[in-house]
């Protein structure tokens, strides 16, 4: 089974900066992680990989240094690594980035026959990227998956959604997307990332590689508008009880009623 991985590189601290001219995040300087979920979405393609055999090879796109995250993924197990770079990507939007992503995997041979990726960033949260580029390729998809089983030439997922759980079974190739549900990540070895970072080979991908117009990357490609962004204001509030504990518990029943929270058939 030949399975593809999409992960990115997103920022590893809790504040970030936005260039307030182009209204984009500042990566530069800034430690770095693979999302999340991505991981996730690796860990479920190395354990795809050694019950059928085959191949994982990891795909970004993004700045030169998110060639780091690609060697963790290397030193995780995948067996091959791309990165899709390009100044002319810098600013793309999610449909820009899956339109970039899109081709790179349609240039694969053989196309790969399972795609993974997180449900979503950490960084934007938005979920567009692995839905637009299944819809790109024209690939069935299932997103928001936190199990994988292998049936033949299908898989069979489970998801959670609006409090239900689906089964659905897939033809590949196809996409999922994956929760932090699916499965554990492993932690890396020392030994396996020196080996990554020392020989690992990165292949790279850019805007005439792949035959894109400069119309259809970076602000150009994009669909999205950013006007502003603004921090919302903090409304929480806090308020400190002391007294007895049956003190306590009625006054914490009282402000539960009051804000609706609680109706006689609670109490």
């Amino acid at each position: 089974m030949n399975i593809v991985v999409c992960i990115k590189q997103v920022p590893d601290q809790p504040t970030i900066r936005i260039d307030s001219e182009r209204m984009t995040l500042i990566r530069e300087g800034v430690e770095s992680t693979i999302n999340p979920l991505d991981r996730v979405a690796l860990e479920a393609g190395l354990h795809l990989r050694g019950r059928a055999g085959g191949q994982v090879t990891v795909l970004s796109m993004g700045p030169p240094q998110s060639e780091e995250s690609l060697r963790e993924a290397l030193a995780a197990g995948a067996d091959r690594a791309i990165l899709v770079t390009d100044p002319a990507f810098a600013g793309s939007d999610t449909l820009a980035t899956s339109h970039v992503l899109a081709r790179a995997i349609s240039r694969l041979r053989p196309f790969p026959d399972l795609l993974l990726c997180g449900m979503k960033t950490i960084d934007s949260d938005t979920g567009h990227v692995g839905p637009q580029i299944a819809e790109e390729l024209g690939l069935p998809q299932v997103c928001g998956v936190n199990e994988i089983s292998l049936e033949g030439d299908s898989l069979v997922v489970e998801r959670l959604s609006d409090g239900f759980l689906d089964t659905v079974e897939v033809t590949l190739p196809a996409l999922i997307s994956v929760n932090r549900d699916l499965c554990p990540v492993r932690s890396l070895a020392l030994g396996s990332l020196e080996t990554a970072f020392s020989q690992g080979n990165i292949a790279r991908w850019g805007r005439e590689e792949l035959g894109l117009s400069e119309e259809e990357v970076g602000p150009k490609g994009s669909a999205t508008r950013v006007q502003r962004l603004l921090t919302p204001a903090s409304t929480r509030k806090g308020e400190l009880v002391n007294g007895s504990p049956r003190l306590l518990v009625d006054r914490l029943i009282g402000t539960l009623e009051a804000l609706g929270l609680l109706d006689e058939e609670d109490g």
